[in-house]
């Protein structure tokens, strides 16, 4: 249009510029011929633009119903494809109208049965020959040997029509179209099997099968339910068109909204007025029934009930079984609970007095330890036995195991010590008692109890030593009295001899030397008295222990001098103290008696060399130890040097012979521990330790010894 608007424009430009009697000119006709052909092509364009515009239209129109025939042909499974008479081929078309194939009438025959391929010829050669217009016949697909075997044959309708006549009115070109009905054949199939399916459940059932129809009416009835509700004609009953709403328990069931439903129902028979067939009490076996049923609704493709199938049974008889049952297992339960109280309380009895059962049998033998009735505990044969007791114990344990095994008569009891230890570490001690089980053919197994007697057998050992210790003790005593009695009345005679040496004729002379001796026998007598009252007083926990704090650096070293007081002149004694203050919480009193009587020893026994005390505080306690170089004490005096009823001349030579046992028994009060090591003309050695509690402390830089 715009180009047309231009030419236009030109023409009336040139015509108001030019006069008409110049129109004729040469070049005037010329710009007009222009003219003209450009509006000749302009038309030309805008034909070919509107003339494919409207092909367009007309292609996307036959396009749209190309699918949409397309569409409807896939939906209904519907292939197309003609056939040329003249030409005598076939052509498939495919059903988007996009591809066509051609085949051979032998090509052709590949697609399907060769049989159904031959009626397929006949049917096309009636309606060529003009015998029929059309034809339609059923074909089945060709299966090959790589065609999956679980997919079924294919079936198919073919509907042969005139598609187009030649020039004389003969058919020209056939139209075959072709359905896939497969899929119809096999629902058919399935619906069939279904219907015959249900016929033979229905009628071959175990239960009680019964049909209603959508007004709930009863159709049809199996043999088993006439058989259950006692109905003598089945068809006088279909005849009679029961309601399924005459059924006590379906009273108020609706039927426009019922559901697949599991129910259970109790009817009393006496109380029922339009019974199905007979139902009398007597073939039910109760005036109760009970019956279970199941209904399943049926309905179509549109929702609408079409009918109800009820399947069910009889269970009165499982009922009243299974209350039987339910009565006997709860007097089966009574019955076991009981005997489960009576077995746990055996068992209890065997937990608190710790014994074992056994069992043991000659044919295995095999010996089973158990701590209840239920289970056995362990399974041992008997070399295992054996093995577990100590080797002195395995021969008399192998001869009662032979003497079971022969089955001798009568009951056998043993204690015996095995290779086991308990809690404390001590040996277990194992008391067997067993008797023979007796059968129908003689003894069958030997049946008794094992019974952990270790306590016992200890205790007994421990009452055997006590009681050996009494006696020692009683002996001792006496040794004591006796050996006191004499040691009191040594220096008592000496005292009252001397002391009768004045009244007889004497020198004034000899008086100093009777005076000295009576002093002297008076003090030794004095020291054994209170040696005796002090450790008597030991003995009945009667002496007091008192704790208080005390510089122990500043006091150790008097302590042992005090008890050196004595010592010979060929004797270099000295003290080891590494600390400035040590500020402890102790019996200072105890402990010092106890160091100075130590040191009183070592002087007695220490004639030259040395004598050395030291002392050390290290994690809450405090060690100390005094060291000599005296005659010591031979092997076989040394484990009696703390009897205080012995008196030993290497020990107490030079002492009451009390000191040491005094020593020890004050040590051991105040909660600790004393040792002495010696060796024969080497020395002694005493090692004291003593818990204690430290407040302060203050090392010395250096130690000099």
């Amino acid at each position: 249009m715009a180009t047309l608007s231009l030419l236009v424009y030109v023409s009336q430009a040139f015509a108001q510029k030019e006069n008409m009697e110049t129109i004729a000119d040469i070049h005037h006709l010329a710009a007009y011929l222009v003219a003209g052909l450009l509006i000749a092509v302009f038309v030309m364009i805008f034909s070919n633009r509107v003339f494919y515009y409207r092909q367009k239209a007309v292609n996307l129109k036959a396009q749209q119903q190309n699918t949409q025939l397309s569409l409807v042909l896939d939906y209904n499974k519907t292939q197309i494809w003609t056939y040329d008479t003249a030409g005598e081929f076939f052509t498939q078309l495919s059903n988007h109208g996009e591809e066509r194939t051609d085949y051979s009438p032998i090509d052709f025959s590949m697609f399907y049965h060769h049989d159904d391929f031959s009626k397929l010829l006949k049917t096309i050669t009636s309606v060529v020959s003009g015998k029929t217009q059309s034809g339609i016949t059923t074909i089945r697909s060709r299966k090959t040997e790589d065609s999956n075997t679980d997919e079924p044959q294919r079936l198919f309708t073919v509907n042969i029509s005139i598609l187009q006549n030649d020039a004389q009115g003969k058919p020209a070109v056939l139209l075959g179209i072709q359905r896939d009905i497969t899929d119809e054949k096999l629902k058919k199939e399935h619906a069939a099997n279904l219907a015959l399916q249900y016929h033979t459940v229905f009628n071959s059932s175990l239960v009680d099968m019964i049909y209603y129809d959508a007004n709930g009416t009863m159709t049809d009835i199996n043999e088993k339910a006439c058989e259950s509700f006692e109905v003598a004609d089945r068809e006088q009953l279909l005849a009679s068109k029961p309601n399924i709403k005459d059924v006590p328990s379906m009273q108020d069931l609706d039927l426009q909204h019922i559901e697949l439903q599991h129910s259970s129902s109790i009817t009393d028979l006496s109380n029922i007025e339009k019974p199905i067939g007979g139902l009398t009490e007597e073939h039910w076996g109760n005036k109760k029934s009970y019956y279970e049923q199941i209904l399943s609704p049926i309905h179509n493709e549109q929702g609408e009930l079409e009918g109800i199938v009820m399947a069910g049974r009889n269970i009165t008889e499982m009922v009243e079984s299974q209350h039987h049952q339910k009565w006997a297992s709860r007097q089966l339960a009574k019955k076991t609970r009981d005997i489960q109280a009576y077995i746990d309380n055996i068992n209890y009895s065997l937990h608190v007095s710790n014994v074992r059962m056994i069992n043991y049998n000659p044919d295995t033998h095999v010996l089973e330890i158990s701590s209840d009735l239920n289970n056995p505990l362990y399974k041992l044969p008997q070399i295992r036995c054996v093995t577990l007791l100590q080797k002195y114990e395995r021969r008399r344990a192998k001869g009662l195991f032979q003497r079971m095994d022969r089955r001798h008569p009568g009951t056998f009891k043993s204690t015996f010590e095995t290779i086991f230890h308990d809690s404390e570490g001590r040996n277990i001690y194992l008391s067997f008692s067993v008797v023979p089980v007796t059968g129908k053919n003689g003894i069958t197994h030997y049946f008794g109890m094992c019974q952990d007697n270790t306590e016992m057998v200890y205790t007994e050992k421990r009452l055997m030593v006590e009681t050996q210790k009494a006696q020692e003790t009683e002996s001792l005593k006496n040794t004591f009295l006796k050996n006191m009695s004499h040691e009191i009345r040594t220096p008592l005679n000496a005292v009252l001899g001397f002391a009768e040496l004045f009244n007889n004729p004497h020198a004034d002379e000899d008086e100093p030397i009777f005076s000295e001796e009576i002093k002297r026998n008076t003090s030794e007598l004095l020291q054994l008295v209170n040696d005796i009252l002090y450790i008597s007083r030991l003995d009945a926990k009667m002496e007091e222990f008192n704790k208080k704090e005390c510089d122990f650096a500043t006091l150790f070293d008097g302590y042992c001098y005090m008890g050196w007081s004595t010592v010979s002149p060929n004797v270099v004694v000295s003290t080891e103290n590494p600390y400035n203050s040590l500020k402890i919480t102790i019996d200072e009193q105890h402990l010092g008696s106890a160091i100075q009587k130590l040191c009183t020893l070592a002087a007695l026994h220490t004639e030259e060399g040395t004598i050395r005390a030291k002392y050390v505080y290290h994690h809450g306690e405090l060690s100390i130890s005094i060291e000599d170089t005296g005659k010591g004490i031979s092997k076989e005096q040394l484990p009696h040097i703390y009897d205080r009823f012995a008196r030993n001349k290497d020990i107490s030579e030079f002492t009451t012979g009390l000191d040491l046992p005094i020593v020890k028994e004050m040590i051991e009060q105040m909660g600790g521990s004393i040792e002495i090591q010696s060796e024969e003309d080497r020395g002694n050695t005493a090692y004291i330790i003593i818990p204690c509690e430290m407040n302060s402390m203050e090392k010395k830089t250096e130690i000099i010894i």
